[in-house]
């Protein structure tokens, strides 16, 4: 970590080939492409708007460890297709058939409880910069919340249960 070495030595230390971006651990079945950092642009206001948009339209009456695992999920999509407003708004225009429910269920947005809000901002850029990984989720690329029963899921890998929500991951090592 440059800030942690003197000037001089900062000079002389190698070039972190992650850009100082958080690697996850693997554990026993993990997709090994969770070795590939994210784009640096994950950082950016807009994407973290985003990131803060999902927790909180989806997430936001779960504890912050629910909250963080939805937004697990979201970074490990980030690699297909490669922003964060990417994943949370794919095929938006699509009712009722896109990647989150909160993104094409046809109701206005609302953000009515700044608070919760401000909790979700903090989970989206504590668990994008690694301050929060949750093992049990994993490589997990997608959940439910435990009150429907989506097609998909006899299909995939169960992996945890965090409040209401229930996490999956491929078998394959894909997206879906």
């Amino acid at each position: 970590d440059y800030a942690q070495a003197s000037p001089f030595e900062a000079l002389l230390q190698d070039e972190d080939p992650n850009d100082g971006r958080f690697i996850p651990p693997l554990s026993k079945g993990d997709h090994s492409w969770m070795q590939t950092p994210l784009p640096a642009s994950v950082f950016s206001k807009p994407e973290q708007a985003c990131l803060a948009n999902g927790i909180y339209f989806e997430a936001r009456g779960e504890s912050v460890r629910g909250q963080a695992a939805v937004a697990q999920v979201i970074l490990n999509r980030v690699r297909n297709p490669n922003s964060i407003c990417g994943v949370v708004y794919q095929n938006d225009n699509w009712f009722n058939r896109c990647q989150f429910s909160f993104a094409c269920d046809a109701r206005k947005k609302r953000i009515d409880n700044p608070a919760a809000y401000q909790t979700a901002q903090d989970v989206a850029m504590a668990v994008t910069a690694g301050k929060i990984f949750i093992p049990e989720v994993g490589s997990s690329t997608h959940y439910y919340a435990n009150y429907v029963h989506p097609g998909w899921a006899r299909t995939m890998q169960k992996m945890t249960r965090i409040g209401l929500h229930i996490f999956y991951r491929t078998y394959g090592g894909g997206w879906s």
